[in-house]
């Protein structure tokens, strides 16, 4: 039996037609990544201010440039996945909101390991080769 989201918690400031937009903008963000409209994925992300996005395996992006570069790169990918919105709910307050759903994913594997420095803008370069030992073992 499928689990149901938690009650949304009481929040006067947080309105019906507040909590449909939101979805609405959770469900076109879904049609973009189906439809891998490049330029509809663009028009979802605030222009301004802080943002985060959060792929799969990889370190958090924390500038908008980037974020709409790893989407382009995705959405222009031939084999990038279709996926699905089910099961969604939504909360918050002016300004803010969280929309929790399944997203159709299935895992094939799973790999646990330390979490990503999350610093923005970190480079760091890669580890030097080993020098390889030369001796003959006899």
């Amino acid at each position: 039996m499928p689990r149901r989201p938690p009650p949304l918690p009481p929040t006067a400031e947080f309105d019906d037609d507040e909590r449909e937009a939101v979805l609405a903008a959770n469900r076109a963000f879904y049609r973009a990544f189906n439809d891998r409209d490049v330029a509809a994925m663009d028009a979802l992300w605030a222009p301004t201010g802080p943002v985060v996005c959060l792929h799969p395996g990889h370190p958090p992006l924390f500038e908008r440039p980037e974020i709409m570069e790893s989407w382009r790169a995705i959405l222009g990918h031939p084999n990038s996945p279709k996926v699905r919105c089910s099961d969604e709910w939504a909360t918050g307050r002016p300004g803010l909101a969280m929309v929790v759903c399944r997203d159709g994913w299935k895992m094939i594997g799973h790999h646990s390991a330390q979490v990503p420095d999350a610093t923005p803008n970190r480079r760091t370069e890669p580890a030097p080769a080993p020098v390889r030992d030369r001796r003959k073992l006899h």
